[in-house]
């Protein structure tokens, strides 16, 4: 689940929504993904951010168009966006819950279950996260049979997007995983229904609301929105909107304070998140949590952060595994349920391995793509990519649930 990164990916833009700019284009990242994928713009993690990472786990998403995979791993077609006006939730043949947000809030703890691990799961009686809701919305660019989750997440992200709902665009959500869980295109893993991708907020230099693309962010708060790598003229210069970020992250953690496990993101992100709740006087223990729980792996997540959540007991039960760390408030929830720690040991067998490798693609077949398309990238794209290798590896900070 951890990678060195030592390239570049990019990923191909398609046209933007109405008001989001005239042209999304190739998205580029630094190589490495742990535990699940992400990178992302917002219309997609195929679409990410002309700099977008990808997020977690050995390699980068594809650059083929979004699909999802079958149980076994290969293909199934994805069902194209519908025109304007058109039916954008198909009926769903896996038999999971298609659901609107006051159904989803319904159901009951245990509707659904986690079976094996976040990168060799399934999922029984996936909950489909609603497309909008207060605060939030699904990726639109992201292919609907990618909006499922254990209820415990599904219902955790509705109730903090409400909690944390403001004036301004909504928390955009990409992909959670398969209404049956297991392998997911461009990830390698959420599949046990516990993972999601989500997008930061950023503000343009007028100090506006700017829809969420996974533009990555630098140490000092900035970043571009670089269209066409080739041409300056169409950069977009944002800010890291911490706030509105921080106040997600909290209220998150205040609704599911003991199912998350793990939030993946860059170290200056998290400092400046950290921050935020200080100005914002967050209160101490969610402050705390936070802290333990984020950590930067193997890529940088600078431009989105990737969110884990834990097997609850009942699901433990069924064959739900989790992966390190095991925090000692865990251990003690579980000790007072007579319960220890259920952790995958497995190793990926040749067949995962070459399943995985499949469904994604290297830094160097992507860095080939974008060049073909766009020739030589402009000077202040190489001049961030210069800068990027600062942050792009893996740290060990001196923190104990960290390295």
């Amino acid at each position: 689940m951890i990678v060195d990164m030592t390239g570049l990916s990019f990923l191909p833009g398609r046209a933007a929504p109405r008001g989001w700019g005239s042209r999304w284009t190739f998205a580029f990242c630094a190589l490495g993904a742990v535990a699940a994928s992400c990178g992302e713009r917002a219309h997609s993690q195929q679409g990410a951010g002309p700099l977008a990472t990808v997020a977690d786990d050995t390699r980068h998403p594809s650059t083929a168009p979004a699909r999802a995979l079958n149980r076994d791993g290969k293909n199934a077609a994805v069902a194209p966006m519908p025109a304007r006006g058109g039916n954008p939730h198909p009926p769903d043949p896996s038999g999971a819950r298609s659901t609107g947000v006051a159904a989803a809030l319904a159901l009951a703890p245990g509707s659904s279950t986690s079976v094996g691990a976040a990168d060799d799961g399934s999922l029984e009686g996936g909950v489909q996260l609603p497309k909008a809701g207060p605060g939030f919305r699904h990726n639109d660019r992201r292919p609907d049979q990618a909006r499922y989750g254990t209820v415990e997440l599904v219902q955790a992200l509705i109730r903090a997007a409400k909690a944390a709902e403001a004036d301004g665009l909504p928390l955009m959500i990409n992909d959670l995983g398969l209404s049956e869980g297991g392998p997911i295109a461009q990830h390698g893993s959420h599949q046990a229904g516990r993972d999601v991708d989500i997008l930061f907020f950023y503000r343009d230099r007028k100090g506006s609301p700017y829809p969420s693309i996974g533009v990555p962010v630098e140490p000092d708060g900035t970043g571009v929105d670089y269209r066409d790598l080739s041409d300056p003229s169409d950069d977009v210069p944002l800010r890291f909107d911490a706030e509105r970020t921080w106040r997600f992250c909290q209220a998150l953690l205040e609704v599911a304070y003991d199912h998350i496990q793990r939030i993946f993101i860059v170290e200056h992100v998290r400092d400046r998140l950290l921050k935020a709740a200080k100005r914002l006087g967050a209160p101490a223990r969610i402050v705390q949590r936070f802290g333990q729980i984020t950590c930067q792996p193997g890529t940088p997540h600078d431009d989105h952060m990737h969110v884990r959540f834990y097997c609850t007991p009942q699901d433990m039960a069924a064959g739900c595994l989790d992966k390190p760390p095991t925090y000692p408030w865990r251990r003690a929830a579980l000790s007072a349920l007579d319960l220890k720690p259920a952790l995958y040991r497995g190793r990926p067998s040749a067949k995962q391995r070459r399943a995985r490798a499949a469904r994604t693609t290297t830094a160097e077949q992507a860095k080939n793509r974008a060049t073909r398309r766009y020739g030589k990238f402009h000077r202040e794209v190489r001049a961030f990519l210069e800068r990027r290798k600062s942050w792009a590896k893996k740290t060990s900070p001196p923190r104990p649930f960290c390295r």
